[in-house]
């Protein structure tokens, strides 16, 4: 998978962006429905139709949204309204070369395009984002909160989950890429930052261990740049289950918080190794 490793600050006000999935203002629902087909006809004029409803693009496979829920199938186009530029509508487009239940292929094409007119304003490929073996993909998701970079000039996230199998070792998480329109491109700016991770080791009936964090991202001024910083606040809560005496299952929990700064280096946000998705 591909890494992504001027205006004064002062007009920055701190603003806390949450750092789960699932809030409307984040994730929100799928705005695909009814426009899929119009907006994959603008974007890839030399796709062909399958027989099974998807279409096929260079070798991909592209599946229209059959529903407003970004849950229901990590592998269909997805749509959202950017706030910050309501002219404008982002898309994420799955391009699937391989799909199995043992597993998936695959990149993710965003779009920026006229809300108006559906045409193609900016693109970018991410190659591998949709490849997933004992972690399944379970959902993908276009997070329109306001990142304000500077007064004039705002990102956008793409939310990734991912989910384990295995019941004795439960697995999700929830990664976040940042990204900009700079020109007529799109610019990575944020690179995997893992924002909910939930883990864990136990007997299936009450002995075990699970951790669970989260963390939240408040752009901040910054003291040297014309870009605003990011604060991470990272929240884990460690728990420990044993069975009692009276055979209750009891539980035993430990929180803790640090603080992150991440700051703008001219080309990106530097993103230290213990936030990133390991893959």
């Amino acid at each position: 998978m591909k890494r992504f490793s001027n205006i004064r600050t002062l007009f920055f006000a701190p603003v806390v962006l949450i750092g789960l999935g699932a809030p409307a203002a984040l994730a929100g629902q799928n705005e695909c429905v009814g426009r899929a087909a119009d907006i994959i006809r603008h974007a890839y004029p030399s796709a062909t139709n399958a027989d099974d409803g998807t279409l096929l693009f260079e070798g991909a496979t592209i599946t229209l949204s059959k529903s407003d829920s970004v849950d229901d199938d990590p592998h269909a186009v997805i749509c959202r309204a950017w706030p910050a530029q309501p002219q404008l509508t982002l898309i994420a487009v799955p391009l699937m070369t391989e799909q199995s239940d043992s597993e998936n292929e695959g990149g993710i094409e965003l779009l920026v395009v006229d809300s108006t007119n559906l045409q193609v304003r900016q693109r970018l490929r991410l190659d591998g984002f949709m490849s997933d073996d004992a972690f399944r993909v379970r959902s993908v998701a276009l997070d329109t909160a306001r990142y304000q970079l500077a007064p004039k000039r705002t990102a956008f996230g793409l939310r990734v989950s991912r989910e384990g199998s295995s019941r004795a070792n439960p697995f999700g998480e929830t990664t976040l890429w940042l990204f900009a329109i700079e020109g007529d491109g799109l610019k990575p700016i944020l690179d995997n930052v893992v924002v909910r991770e939930s883990h864990g080791e136990w007997d299936t009936v009450c002995a075990g261990e699970f951790s669970e964090t989260t963390r939240t991202l408040s752009m901040v001024p910054s003291a040297k740049d014309t870009v605003a910083d990011i604060i991470v606040t990272e929240k884990t809560t460690t728990s420990v289950n044993r069975v009692g005496t009276d055979n209750d299952c009891n539980s035993e929990d430990k929180t803790t918080i640090r603080k992150h700064r991440l700051r703008y280096d001219g080309s990106g946000y530097g993103v230290p190794k213990d936030l990133k998705r390991v893959d």
